[in-house]
């Protein structure tokens, strides 16, 4: 044991073997990351990995929520949070109205369907940009059809027409890269027409209850023009600034007039008439 500027050096603090100690630690660290880029580079095709990578996991919590959400939660809550046109300053409820559901049959086709979309993207953009998209395209969704009618409005549904149409913005970033895109193409292409027809049948003939077709339009064209800003380019080409631009220009551009509608309808409609139509001048 030596003694170093009035301090004693324990065999275990000096110099010489904590810089051997540090070079070890550094080459472990390093055996540690390389076996693991290892085994990952080893696991790559197989079925267990692939299905673990392709997991939208993001949306599988949000629809758990929702699911704990509707077993548990009171009917005093679901009215607290549910979208009512009186109610527009609350600022929550446009949010926390995609948590609210009518009935089973309600809540499970729209899990289905946001699981479903969100597989397919999740992949290529990752979690958290499609979670983005999904909740903005909820918010822009009821934002524009409480601007065009005075109806309750509860369900996830326009968050899940933004992950639909924004399959499109990622075929037309993508469509190089992109596997199975023909077969991707006209599964999306289907699934627009068929929703299309659906709800033009549906509100013709006033079927119990009502569609919120406007809520489904307005959050898949949230989808589009988010994706166009939000979603990466896997190869680089010289369209993706100008597509940027477009869809930067054309959300803000309906989402200034919402917010316009909105501070116009608090102004002119009177609140005993709110619930039956709107004014828009005064």
């Amino acid at each position: 044991m030596a003694i170093e500027d009035g301090y004693l050096s324990s065999p275990a603090s000096t110099p010489d073997t904590s810089f051997d100690e540090e070079k070890f630690l550094v080459k472990r660290f390093h055996a540690a990351v390389t076996d693991s880029r290892r085994r990952i580079t080893a696991n790559k095709g197989k079925w267990y990995y692939e299905l673990a990578r392709n997991v939208p996991v993001a949306i599988l919590c949000v629809s758990l929520l929702q699911i704990l959400f509707h077993i548990y939660a009171t009917s005093s809550l679901k009215k607290y949070l549910r979208f009512e046109p009186s109610k527009r300053l609350e600022l929550w409820r446009y949010v926390t109205y995609m948590l609210v559901h009518e009935d089973w049959s309600h809540l499970v086709l729209n899990v289905v369907i946001q699981c479903i979309f969100a597989a397919l993207l999740e992949i290529n953009q990752g979690r958290l940009r499609v979670l983005a998209i999904y909740t903005i395209g909820g918010v822009t969704g009821v934002l524009g059809a409480a601007c065009l009618h005075s109806e309750l409005i509860v369900g996830a549904s326009a968050g899940g027409y933004a992950l639909l149409l924004a399959n499109v913005a990622d075929l037309v970033l993508n469509f190089e890269t992109i596997k199975y895109k023909i077969y991707r193409s006209i599964s999306i292409t289907t699934l627009i027409l068929f929703d299309i027809i659906y709800d033009i049948v549906h509100v013709t003939a006033k079927k119990e209850p009502q569609v919120s077709w406007q809520a489904h339009f307005f959050g898949g064209l949230t989808g589009i023009f988010l994706g166009l800003v939000l979603f990466k380019c896997q190869k680089p080409t010289k369209y993706r600034k100008p597509l940027f631009y477009i869809g930067l220009g054309f959300y803000t551009l309906f989402v200034f007039g919402f917010i316009v509608f909105t501070i116009q309808i608090v102004k002119c409609t009177p609140s005993d008439l709110i619930h039956y139509k709107y004014v828009y001048f005064c």
